[in-house]
């Protein structure tokens, strides 16, 4: 009985999801990839993230140059796996089918938008959403919204703005979890454990490619900044976990690396997220903690975002001013002791 309740449920989402596609209700489109179980399936996300991401939003066309990290691409992408799922082949000919869609991929956006500079983790960030769509076109586009809007701090020329976000995580420990910040303060751990997190959108640390769509569901329709509050989160329902390891500065750091790997329960971490950013909002946050640059992707967000719409393309340029340098090329971020905040 309580098996047929639950496939009755999940069916009734299904329709929902599929309801609110063919309509472009995107108000139920988001709520429904927010929460719960997110967009369920594959063929499901195949249809709604191209609505949700805004494509076509953008006129900008690109350089047939090549890009200077092109060389680091090349070294990372044949080192890339697929997630775990019997939805994807991992033959050898499907793997490497897949690497080589995925060099292309990361390369177009690099080559459109030549001031982005490519990070270590950018190629993991990528190949989720190309196990998605299955082809290169779409997750060309998807990838360029996400460089642009989502993760375009990190791809400034280092990693100092990344870091200035992950002091934040810090601030939200303190604020919600003190035992395990004055852990991490007293063994002076940074958060350096949490950079793949916030890189890859966990897809370098979870295997399951279902948790992985899951995570990706909710954070397409949140701001740049909410995965640093599912860090948090994650964190948080694991303190028990966090605090009954060795007092050891290596024993914890391994063990939070950890955390998403054993993770079971996302949906509850990203609903806490969710509840966790409406108490501690961005500008609150930052004036707990640090400022982070104005034109950082964080602080710019719900200015440009809200001006995307197919129907009238525009190009970038329009939304952040840029010319041939990356908006936080002259931004000096401040990055104090994390664990001190």
């Amino acid at each position: 009985m309580e098996n047929r309740r639950r496939r009755r449920k999940s069916v009734s989402r299904v329709t929902q999801i599929s309801q609110a596609i063919k309509g472009r209700d995107l108000a139920t489109l988001k709520d429904l990839a927010r929460t719960g179980a997110g967009l369920e399936t594959t063929r499901l996300r195949r249809r709604a993230w191209p609505l949700l991401l805004n494509f076509r939003s953008l006129v900008d066309p690109g350089t047939t140059s090549l890009h200077p990290d092109e060389g680091q691409v090349d070294l990372d992408v044949p080192r890339t796996g697929l997630p775990k799922s019997r939805e994807i082949r991992h033959t050898e000919h499907a793997v490497q089918r897949r690497q080589e869609q995925l060099r292309s991929t990361v390369v177009s956006v690099l080559r459109m938008y030549p001031w982005l500079s490519y990070y270590q983790g950018f190629h993991e960030l990528t190949m989720p959403f190309l196990c998605v769509f299955g082809s290169e076109k779409p997750t060309q586009e998807a990838m360029r919204m996400v460089a642009l809007f989502f993760v375009r701090d990190a791809m400034s020329p280092g990693l100092e703005h990344v870091m200035q976000q992950l002091q934040l995580l810090y601030v939200l420990l303190k604020a919600i979890a003190p035992n395990v910040h004055n852990l991490l303060e007293e063994l002076q751990v940074p958060p350096f454990f949490a950079i793949s997190w916030v890189l890859t959108w966990f897809a370098h640390d979870v295997d399951d490619f279902a948790s992985i769509c899951r995570i990706y569901d909710f954070l397409i329709v949140s701001p740049p900044m909410q995965v640093v509050y599912v860090a948090a989160a994650l964190v948080k329902h694991s303190e028990r976990e966090v605090l009954a390891m060795e007092r050891d500065f290596a024993m914890v750091h391994t063990g939070l690396t950890k955390l998403p790997q054993q993770t079971k329960e996302w949906d509850s971490v990203l609903e806490d997220s969710w509840y966790l950013k409406s108490e501690y909002p961005e500008t609150k946050l930052q004036q707990m903690g640090c400022m982070l640059a104005q034109k950082s992707a964080v602080n710019t967000f719900a200015a440009t975002w809200t001006r995307l719409d197919p129907a009238r393309p525009l190009p970038f340029t329009a939304l952040v001013a840029t010319k041939a340098n990356h908006p936080l090329a002259e931004a000096t971020p401040t990055v104090k002791n994390a664990t001190s905040t």
